[in-house]
């Protein structure tokens, strides 16, 4: 399924962020892994971005990137917290955190056309219910999905997506794509240390969530610990996903991994990408990421640091929000 703003059939995006010149690539090329015997309803696969004729960032151990640069996620108050639904209404009050100018083609480096491919994304968190929340609204001439139904869990990352990255506690080192490592080795330790999650749609099989773990129970787009939806309309792709962080995930059960504790003023491991295929599902026209670090797939210390910022008072235009409104439904 593609969607193109013209009507026919579909595309997507780009931006610059760190003080580092962007690799110049000749070719970018998407290679599926998809690790066999995973249990049934888990959702783990593998994306090993490859470059072809270019040197990848030096190893850091806990470090992230770029050096020096956060951005900072607004503290929503309690009763203004977003309803996860599409629909960014309930963000209305509250100014975007990044744009295009704050990503960077990891494909060709080239600079955005905002006619091809322009976003706004916003981050906020609440205390209370220690939670992050992640919008996203994309203008793209061709909105490609159209990986065949049922594929979700192992070939999601081959529409054009929204990638969320976290590393709640700063910790940065390898968190996936443990190939090296047996299969029941790669089951408890795939995504356990930082998470990844790939939201992509909509999608005639009503599929259009992944978190890149075996832990079932931390990918539920309607879950107590995840949410995410996905919406499309007139060329514009609105994205939305909350989730309660972790330090370590257990595979097997919630009760079992270590929650994390976000407080106002501390950084935290947070990287976003968004992918754009215009043609064919295999390759790239362009990969937007937010840290212009390569492999953070399974590298945390290729994410940015994410300032988690102090409550702030209710204003007369967020009382009067359409946001404020929905919120009310929940009371």
């Amino acid at each position: 399924m593609r969607f193109v703003l013209d009507g026919s059939k579909p595309c997507l995006r780009r931006t610059g962020f760190i003080d580092e010149p962007p690799v110049q690539n000749s070719e970018f090329l998407v290679d599926t892994r998809s690790p066999p015997a995973y249990p049934e309803g888990n959702q783990v696969s593998l994306v090993t971005v490859v470059v072809l004729g270019m040197s990848l960032w030096a190893e850091a151990a806990v470090a992230h990137l770029p050096p020096g640069q956060s951005i900072v996620a607004v503290h929503l108050e309690n009763g203004f917290t977003p309803i996860i639904d599409g629909e960014l209404d309930d963000w209305e009050a509250v100014a975007p955190t990044l744009g295009m100018s704050g990503f960077t083609d990891l494909v060709t480096g080239a600079d955005a056309d905002v006619i091809d491919f322009d976003l706004r994304v916003w981050i906020g968190w609440n205390d209370t219910e220690n939670r992050l929340y992640i919008a996203a609204e994309v203008k793209d001439d061709i909105h490609q999905v159209d990986r065949p139904a049922g594929t979700a869990s192992n070939r999601i990352f081959q529409d054009d997506d929204l990638e969320v990255f976290v590393d709640a506690d700063h910790s940065g080192g390898q968190f996936a794509d443990f190939s090296e490592a047996s299969l029941d080795e790669q089951l408890a330790r795939n995504g356990t240390e930082a998470n990844h999650f790939v939201i992509a749609g909509p999608h005639e099989d009503g599929e259009y969530f992944v978190n890149f773990a075996a832990a079932g129970w931390y990918a539920l787009s309607d879950g107590p610990y995840t949410q995410a939806a996905v919406a499309f309309d007139e060329g514009v792709t609105r994205y939305e996903m909350s989730l309660v962080p972790f330090d370590r995930l257990n595979v097997t059960a919630d009760f079992l991994s270590i929650r994390h504790d976000l407080r106002s003023g501390e950084a935290i491991g947070f990287n976003l990408e968004f992918s754009d295929f215009d043609t064919r599902s295999e390759l790239f026209d362009a990969k937007w990421s937010l840290s212009g670090g390569f492999n953070a797939f399974r590298l945390s210390e290729r994410f940015v640091d994410l300032l988690l910022g102090p409550p702030t008072v209710a204003t007369t235009v967020q009382d009067l929000s359409w946001g404020r409104i929905k919120a009310s439904f929940r009371q």
